[in-house]
């Protein structure tokens, strides 16, 4: 298989901070619209996902 890895890191590295870009742009206005609602939906996603992986595991 012949992969251009330059090609591939750059596109992994270009897309990463687009998203990251849009991320940090898209909180600073939505943020002030859901506050604590927002923090709160956060905490329980990332615990359902902590869960969700030690599950797998075990």
């Amino acid at each position: 298989m012949q992969i251009n890895i330059i090609h591939t890191a750059m596109t992994i590295g270009l897309m990463t901070m687009i998203m990251a870009t849009l991320g940090i742009l898209l909180g600073r206005y939505i943020g002030p619209l859901l506050g604590k609602k927002a923090e709160m939906i956060g905490c329980v996603t990332l615990i359902i996902i902590g869960f969700s992986i030690v599950y797998q595991h075990i």
